[in-house]
């Protein structure tokens, strides 16, 4: 192994250049598509497609959205969503490699004939700087791309940054059992193969927590392949993104938790007991409307007397 200096970014972006150019298929895990998600694709998108897993197949994504998936390579995920958010939404591809975007260029003209229309933007950047305006995006999707940046605080507070209220991410990376020693740390090949770079999942876990999301969601997990005694899985993440407003307001509204559990605590650290009345303001109100949440509360306004939910306008 290599391990005389930190791997950098240039180093990530180098191998990903080569691989742009000369397919790895050490990279690339088996991922099942469904027929109906590719048959727009031409066949050369796959052989530079390179991940591990398709958080795209389960984002929930729906027509008119507007979708960022980060690290975008040769563009596959984004041509998969191109389809599923129609000519009404918009998707866009962000990468650091160069090769990478010129590949999923040089794919763009076959793919808007094959729909019959162009919603895809491909841009050059950095999942720590990423070059989307604040609170645009519906939805962010990358496919095991996080796990090669040094700085994934930064990558979460920018994913968090340009989503909208409401909207959320849909994140497949690798992660492992304990914590990579320096010397695999060091290493650029086992960095750009997803390994070096990967954090415990307890630790991505809080990287998406501290960054300000909620109702983070395991999807997915499968066992990758072990590395010098460590285990390494594949994990897909859901996470929503909710403000809290400058004062929470008490109007008169209670939630009520469903079950099936006997209770359970939200992020904000609000215990809801099975069938309970529980007294909550209106940041929660609009929360517990919304998605992952909606339907597993009643929201009671005690002043009506009914079931009621609360949009931005009251928060």
């Amino acid at each position: 192994m290599e391990n005389n200096r930190e791997v950098t970014r240039d180093d990530v972006r180098s191998f990903y250049s080569a691989a742009a150019l000369a397919p790895k298929k050490e990279l690339c895990c088996p991922v099942t598509y469904t027929p109906e998600d590719i048959s727009h694709i031409p066949e050369e998108v796959f052989s530079i497609s390179y991940g591990c897993g398709s958080p795209v197949a389960i984002a929930g994504i729906m027509e008119g959205e507007i979708m960022a998936d980060l690290g975008s390579g040769g563009g596959i995920d984004c041509f998969i969503a191109a389809k599923k958010i129609g000519p009404s939404g918009k998707v866009i591809g962000v990468d650091m490699t160069e090769e990478m975007l010129e590949k999923a260029k040089g794919f763009f003209n076959t793919i808007a004939t094959n729909l019959g229309y162009s919603n895809v933007d491909f841009r050059y950047g950095f999942l720590e700087d990423i070059p989307i305006d604040d609170n645009f995006t519906d939805i962010i999707t990358s496919n095991c791309v996080i796990n090669l940046s040094t700085d994934k605080d930064a990558v979460f507070k920018e994913i968090y940054r340009v989503l909208k209220t409401g909207g959320r991410f849909v994140i497949s990376d690798i992660v492992s059992d304990k914590e990579a020693p320096e010397e695999i740390k060091r290493d650029k090949e086992l960095w750009g193969e997803c390994i070096s770079g990967s954090v415990t999942q307890e630790e991505f876990l809080r990287l998406a927590k501290d960054a300000g999301f909620y109702g983070i969601e395991i999807l997915k997990r499968d066992f990758y392949k072990e590395v010098e005694g460590i285990k390494f899985y594949s994990v897909t993440l859901r996470g929503f993104k909710f403000r809290k407003g400058k004062r929470c307001l008490y109007i008169g509204h209670y939630a009520v938790y469903l079950g099936p559990f006997s209770s359970v605590h939200d992020d904000d650290n609000h215990e809801f007991k099975r069938g309970e009345m529980v007294e909550v303001c209106t940041d929660t109100i609009f929360k517990l409307s919304r998605l992952p949440y909606a339907g597993k509360f009643l929201i009671i306004d005690t002043e009506s007397g009914s079931e009621a939910t609360c949009g931005p306008s009251c928060c």
